[in-house]
């Protein structure tokens, strides 16, 4: 009975985000009010169940010849105007992570409501937005951010199938206005096939038995 629809209009995933159950930060990568967002660049999923969104994720693409520059700079979160803050955001890059380039898918706003929580939906959006970012996009890679919590409960990769899991920021947060632990999942577009190849296996069915 649930519903999926692909939408553009990012000021529609603020406003259910503004009014989401549990939701107590409005992530300013995906919010028009702060970010230059477009059809080009941009969608979110909705999951609706009789017309009450249960669910939803959005989705940036980022052209650039350093993605975590973008977070350096803040421009990841805020790239209408600048943000002055009283220190440095302190991005804390582990030094075997590759440098990322290119055509860099980005997901966040991942909510799903509290009655719906358990069946799945949190672990089959990000698959499906990486799976339209390789449409739509054309990504080379895909990333994703967590606070720590999320991140010792292993969501990034068992649940949203993130095969790279990496601490890159610990500080200051402007987003939230307090000293967070934040853990980026990142993806490569090999990878990314390799897992749409693992899913779209069929499964193996035993032989029909049939009276001689």
């Amino acid at each position: 009975g649930l519903e999926l629809t692909v939408e553009t209009d990012m000021a529609g995933w603020a406003d259910v985000m503004r009014s989401a159950p549990k939701m107590s930060v409005l992530n300013p990568a995906f919010d028009p009010e702060e970010s230059h967002l477009h059809t080009g660049n941009s969608f979110w999923l909705r999951v609706s169940y009789e017309e009450q969104t249960v669910a939803c994720i959005a989705n940036r693409l980022y052209v650039t010849d350093d993605y975590i520059g973008l977070k350096r700079s803040l421009r990841l979160w805020y790239d209408r105007k600048p943000v002055l803050i009283s220190e440095p955001l302190n991005v804390v890059i582990p030094e075997h992570v590759p440098h990322i380039s290119g055509r860099v898918g980005h997901h966040g706003g991942l909510w799903v409501h509290p009655d719906w929580r358990g069946i799945g939906l949190a672990g089959t959006l990000p698959r499906l937005t990486r799976a339209l970012s390789m449409r739509h996009f054309d990504v080379d890679w895909h990333c994703g951010t967590v606070f720590k919590p999320l991140a010792e409960r292993g969501l990034p990769s068992k649940a949203y199938g993130y095969p790279h899991v990496d601490i890159c920021i610990d500080g200051y947060f402007p987003v939230t206005g307090q000293h967070e632990t934040i853990y980026m999942g990142w993806i490569t577009r090999p990878e990314i096939l390799n897992q749409f190849a693992e899913t779209a296996q069929p499964a193996v069915l035993e032989p029909a038995i049939t009276a001689a």
